[in-house]
């Protein structure tokens, strides 16, 4: 083995991996047998070089003797990391080791380049075996090819690929040079390039695709050869002398085929040949299966690089493209002209989730991959269709400039996808939704993100009419998406600007006329658009993930703010109830700091309410009934918020371990007019007496109201006829002046 061969390949590997040094070693004594860069060259000495060498010797053995079950090993030592590959060929045994200044982690890429890198060297050391000038210039061949074919990406491989076989071929001095393939689809060895390329190809090309199955003696062989094979003039290969004079017109041809061996399966050939008779040495033999060897290790990182650039850009449930294959797309069209004419159609198939409940993941799976289907059969070759997520699908039409053309497709669209599909026995029909922005002249959207973000507003626009609507982005929508962004803006440091407030509204009983609690409203100082009321940003809270620290903020200043009315007030509510977020219900801590605030406050454990939705209750049903327990043990009463909108929740009533039913609003603001709703009223009221539960009713507004809850059981109620929502300083003004019974709404109530 001639280390000059071997240092361009070390050279390749140090630069793609950014290294301080590559050594080949073999394990007996850890000597490199040829090295690239240099750990003394670059400072490092004394004891700190010798740790570094004798690590390089440790992870050289472990790679060499695991023989091949796992052949990269790694080490770290102070400031630097090691990466070792096994390697055995012959009677060499050792490894190729890679060493990089720091403890940055050796990446994918770097195991795959190091794992080439290794093939590469063993396939120089067989061919190695050979002496003499001609011997040392089939190794300069061999490592020529082998650091040409380092770096080479899928993108290159066509004109590397042609710019090695005509390195071989004048080498060899051949008159021609070709790639094969075997396809195991088409039972046939396919012509990947030639060297060099026919300027008269015959059409049909007699050698572009030859069957294996054909009475050809050579190709006949193509399938399954595994040792180099040979023909010469007079070797009574009349068929296949045929075949290539029909192609090139040269009547007799010398011939050599080398197999293409991955996986103990042939691959393909490399193939040489000769206008006339030329004979090969064993050692120009040994070199040619060398470099076979490097194009299959080639061929095996380009497929795999080919393979995880599909998986990166295509959705593996439909093999549609994905979000990022699709922003790419979209950005690169959009990037040539902004103004270019066409519609973002955003799709969003409805209750796709009961389909997996119901009928199971398998069948949910399916369903979306007809619905893509669907999909792209119904639009234009030229448009782009994508998966983004889950059951969101996206499609570009090109071209089309007006929401009255783009909102005509979409209904069409609509109307085939809801069309009933039978999916394994079960016939599935769900709508959807489309939201429509428009690209062209007009447009006001700068990026591909900044159109994304239309359609999907448009989107939740269609999705708040119902199934199998179509909103186009419009102005109006423009104007409602600045102030969301704005809220957004503003909401990511509300919390801790001071902006956010509690307000506070009293839970009475109609019989006693005692306040039982008060429920912490938040609300929030906007700068410009004065307190706003949650409905109007809790939302856009949960979607940038910000309900935990809102959640418990609100627990914090609640507790803190009893504490202070404790110090400063007579009279101070029994209890304080916070709403608490499903996100921070299943959060694993939330317990114990429940339990710290109460502890930091000085607070008695039924100070403090828990107030949860039923919606929250059935989410994570383990993990909540866990927490629920959690609460329950340290003493807090926990109630559900507006009781009766989730029936799902009924059946799970006997496990949980709440305290109090607050029926929602919705059934109690037509309570004395409405039978139906007073049935209702009237069965919570006997379910929560089965399981010896309280209820309040919430949003209770007049005397009349009132009357009919007495009537029906129900003593606890909430609202606007006891009281407004206050400011803490005003709730306890309130809270310590003289009351009449269900008095009128104090004139400090906020609005």
């Amino acid at each position: 083995m001639d280390p000059e061969t071997i240092q361009p390949l070390l050279k390749s590997l140090g630069k793609a991996t950014t290294a301080l040094s590559v050594d080949l070693l073999e394990v007996n004594d850890g000597i490199p047998l040829v090295s690239w860069g240099s750990a003394a060259d670059a400072g490092v000495r004394g004891e700190a070089l010798s740790t570094m060498r004798n690590a390089i010797r440790e992870v050289t053995a472990k790679a060499a003797a695991l023989d091949g079950t796992d052949p990269i090993q790694e080490a770290a030592i102070p400031g630097f990391s090691l990466l070792a590959h096994g390697l055995w060929r012959n009677d060499f045994r050792g490894s190729l080791c890679v060493v990089r200044e720091g403890h940055e982690a050796w990446t994918d890429n770097d195991r795959a380049l190091l794992g080439m890198a290794t093939g590469l060297c063993g396939s120089i050391i067989e061919a190695g075996h050979v002496s003499g000038e001609h011997g040392r210039r089939l190794d300069q061949l061999v490592s020529y090819v082998a650091s040409e074919l380092m770096g080479v990406s899928a993108a290159e491989l066509s004109e590397t690929t042609h710019r090695i076989l005509g390195e071989l071929g004048l080498f060899f001095n051949v008159d021609t040079c070709f790639l094969r393939y075997n396809d195991p689809e088409l039972q046939a060895s396919v012509l990947i390039d030639e060297w060099p390329r026919r300027e008269h190809v015959p059409d049909p090309d007699p050698l572009a695709v030859v069957p294996w199955d054909t009475d050809d003696p050579i190709f006949a062989r193509v399938k399954d050869l595994r040792e180099p094979y040979f023909v010469r003039p007079g070797d009574h290969q009349d068929m296949y002398q045929a075949r290539v004079s029909a192609a090139s017109g040269v009547e007799q041809v010398s011939a050599a085929t080398v197999p293409l061996i991955r996986d103990n399966e042939t691959r393909g050939v490399l193939g040489f040949i000769h206008f006339g008779d030329k004979e090969w040495s064993n050692a120009e033999v040994g070199a040619l299966k060398a470099i076979a060897s490097l194009l299959v290790q080639l061929d095996a990182r380009v497929s795999a690089e080919e393979d995880l650039h599909y998986q990166a850009y295509h959705d593996e449930l439909t093999g549609m493209p994905n979000r990022r294959a699709f922003v790419e797309e979209l950005t690169s069209v959009f990037e040539a002209d902004p103004k270019t004419p066409f519609s973002i159609l955003y799709i969003d198939m409805d209750r796709l989730k009961t389909v997996n409940d119901v009928l199971g993941h398998a069948v949910g799976d399916r369903f979306i991959g007809a619905v893509a289907k669907r999909l792209r059969d119904s639009v234009r070759p030229e448009d782009i269709v994508a998966r983004l997520a889950g059951d969101e699908f996206v499609v570009v039409l090109r071209g089309v400039q007006t929401s009255q053309h783009a909102e005509r497709i979409a209904q069409r669209l609509l109307d085939k996808l809801s069309e009933p599909l039978d999916i394994g026995g079960h016939v599935v029909s769900r709508s959807a939704c489309v939201g429509i922005a428009i690209n062209g002249s007009s447009s006001r959207a700068s990026t591909v993100d900044d159109l994304l973000a239309n359609a999907d507003v448009a989107l939740l626009e269609a999705k708040k009419r119902g199934g199998n609507s179509v909103v186009s982005f419009n102005d109006e929508l423009h104007v409602r998406l600045l102030k969301r962004a704005d809220l957004e803006l503003r909401l990511r440091t509300a919390i801790g600007d001071g902006e956010m407030l509690l307000y506070y509204q009293p839970e009475y009983d109609l019989r006693s006329g005692d306040i039982t609690a008060a429920e912490a409203l938040v609300r929030w100082q906007h700068p410009e658009r004065g307190l706003m009321q949650a409905g109007k940003f809790v939302s856009v809270i949960e979607e940038i993930n910000l309900s935990a620290e809102l959640g418990r903020w609100v627990l914090d200043e609640a507790c803190r703010q009893l504490s202070e009315w404790k110090k400063s007030s007579p009279v101070v509510p029994p209890s304080i109830r916070v709403n608490i977020s499903a996100g921070e219900l299943i959060s694993a801590d939330f317990v114990n700091f429940v339990g710290a605030l109460l502890s930091r406050y000085g607070h008695l454990p039924q100070e403090l309410g828990i107030e949860i939705t039923e919606s929250t209750v059935m989410r994570e049903v383990d993990d909540v009934l866990m927490t629920l327990h959690g609460l329950r043990q340290l003493g807090l009463t926990v109630a559900i918020d507006d009781f009766g909108t989730g029936y799902s929740s009924l059946s799970h009533l006997k496990e949980l371990p709440v305290d109090i039913l607050k029926i929602d609003r919705s059934f109690i603001s037509s309570l004395h007019t409405d039978k139906s709703d007073r049935a209702i009223v009237s069965a919570i009221v006997r379910l929560a007496e089965a399981f010896n539960l309280t209820t309040v009713a919430e949003g209770v507004e007049d005397a009349s109201t009132a009357t009919t809850l007495v009537e029906l059981g129900c003593r606890r109620v909430q609202g606007y006829l006891i009281a407004k929502p206050l400011a803490a300083d005003n709730f306890i003004t309130w809270l310590s002046e003289p009351r009449d019974y269900l008095g009128a709404p104090n004139p400090l109530a906020s609005t």
